[in-house]
């Protein structure tokens, strides 16, 4: 938790002048002198057929991890990989892009493993100025478990592979999800690079 709370106050240190945009959008300039518009000809589903829930950490290359070249997937990511968070666009994946096959994967060392229970998370947002977390619909659990009550589940992680098996279990409370295809859970350990399929 001190990891996860000590990384915030840092980035509160950096100025508006100092804004890492500004180069993100020189580097796009760079970008664009070698640019291959092709990819964009034809409008189509992801060629492999394949949607990818993985968690936002910044440090996972999950085109480079698993393979794959722009065009072949999608790749629907959050903070801890999971598939609550993931639902909406894994919907529209299936149903209007036909994507046949997920890949849930989450990660070692993710920042969700920092916290043992949500009312942990709750309090290292507390101590960010400014936060003010309520009974928002985007915090709210499984549709039909919303009360009046309910607190925002930030959905720590205390197992790892228990919370992909919790993925791949609530996947299927979701009716709108294709429950026709394949769905398959993955632990990448960031110390190895290596996938291992969690059942």
């Amino acid at each position: 938790m001190h990891k996860v709370i000590a990384a915030a106050i840092d980035s509160n240190i950096l100025s508006a002048s100092e804004s890492f945009i500004d180069q993100c959008c020189t580097q796009n300039v760079e970008y664009a002198q070698t640019y291959d518009e092709k990819i964009y000809d034809v409008r189509a589903p992801p060629s492999k057929h394949l949607a990818i829930v993985c968690c936002m950490d910044a440090r996972l290359d999950v085109f480079r991890m698993l393979g794959l070249k722009p065009g072949e997937a999608h790749v629907i990511r959050n903070g801890g990989g999971r598939i609550r968070d993931a639902v909406r666009s894994l919907v529209c994946s299936q149903t209007l892009l036909q994507t046949k096959e997920v890949m849930i994967i989450h990660h070692t060392d993710c920042g969700f493993t920092y916290f043992s229970n949500n009312d942990q998370v709750m309090t290292a947002l507390k101590l960010q100025p400014g936060t003010e977390v309520g009974n928002l619909p985007i915090f709210q659990t499984i549709p039909g478990q919303v009360s009046a009550t309910t607190t925002p589940d930030f959905m720590p992680i205390a197992d790892l592979e228990q919370s992909i098996r919790d993925d791949l279990a609530e996947y299927k409370q979701y009716p709108m999800l294709n429950q026709n295809v394949t769905v398959r859970g993955f632990l990448y350990d960031t110390k190895t690079g290596l996938l291992k399929e969690v059942k």
